[in-house]
């Protein structure tokens, strides 16, 4: 029912014929069109993501036909790996000399599947602002700024084809609205479904090595943030086998469907060299600290108080 009211209302919308100013209702719809075309459309294209110096390049295919979703991406620079999608299970295949190492991961997303459906949530925490029209990979594309209404979060630039709704450029910003980077398409072809053959892993034939998360036994305490910032929801909680690490680590992702936070729990004695404080890299911040026998340690693309505040009242149980 919500996506036929979208529909009739992308009829009748000015917006649909590029004349008018729609309400906030009518962008918030526009928003949620977004999300949904990158599920149910068949596209195949080239994008890249650039940050800071560094520019890199994927391949990227998507199939939807009503039963089943598969998803594509070739990593093209620096060290070569891809993603399979099926449905909602993502499978990551990384080349390690004879071997492929397999790892399924929950709750990824991928440009441009970067919106979560339905999309008309994210008003509650971003206000979308038009800033007009831009023609991308041949496309002639709608431009909205999510701004944050609070500092808890950053704002995004999206810019998505006027025809189909389909994300064709992301633009995270920085606390100052000055753009950190973006994930933009260079070639895109949207309409074709690829054959299903396609999806097929380019390793399969290799020697596959699983990495996966460990289950959580039920002696195991579970962990929750007790001063959660607006929006923000817990996604997984799980063991996982990180390199590097001789023990499991516990994992929490907390997300407001746009923004995504991590929280990494291990026994402090095996930390070797643990961190403390506040770093950043870009719209980075890592916050960690000591919480009794755990070293805890909280990342994501979100303003430092919001690692600091979600670190600072970690607390075992629920």
């Amino acid at each position: 029912m919500k996506w036929f009211l979208v529909a009739l209302w992308l009829a009748v919308s000015p917006l649909a014929s590029a004349a008018g100013s729609p309400s906030p209702q009518n962008w918030a719809a526009w928003l949620n069109r977004v999300a949904l075309a990158a599920q149910q459309l068949n596209y195949t294209g080239t994008f890249v993501y650039q940050h800071g110096t560094t520019v890199d390049v994927s391949r990227v295919a998507h199939r939807a036909d009503g039963a089943e979703e598969m998803g594509k991406i070739d990593v093209l620079s620096g060290s070569p790996h891809e993603y399979v999608s099926i449905n909602d299970q993502v499978f990551c295949y990384v080349p390690d000399g004879e071997h492929v190492k397999v790892e399924q991961r929950k709750h990824y997303k991928f440009f441009p599947a970067l919106l979560p459906v339905p999309a008309m949530a994210i008003a509650a925490h971003y206000t979308i602002k038009p800033i007009g029209r831009s023609t991308i990979a041949g496309h002639d594309c709608i431009g909205v700024i999510l701004a944050p209404k609070d500092d808890y979060r950053f704002g995004y630039q999206l810019w998505a084809d006027a025809t189909t709704g389909l994300l064709l450029k992301a633009v995270p910003l920085d606390a100052n609205n000055n753009p950190t980077g973006q994930f933009v398409f260079t070639q895109i072809e949207i309409g074709n479904a690829p054959e299903r053959g396609y999806f097929k892993s380019a390793y399969a034939g290799k020697k596959i090595v699983t990495v996966g998360n460990l289950p959580i036994g039920d002696n195991q305490v579970s962990w929750s943030v007790k001063q959660l910032p607006g929006g923000f929801n817990k996604v997984m909680e799980a063991n996982r086998l990180l390199p590097g690490k001789k023990t499991p680590v516990r994992q929490l992702v907390y997300s407001d469907g746009l923004a995504t936070v991590s929280l990494f729990i291990e026994p402090y004695a095996s930390v070797e060299n643990p961190m403390r404080g506040l770093s950043s890299q870009g719209l980075v911040n890592v916050y960690a600290r000591p919480l009794g026998k755990y070293q805890i340690t909280v990342l994501g693309e979100v303003p430092p108080n919001t690692v600091i505040q979600m670190a600072d009242s970690l607390k075992e149980g629920n």
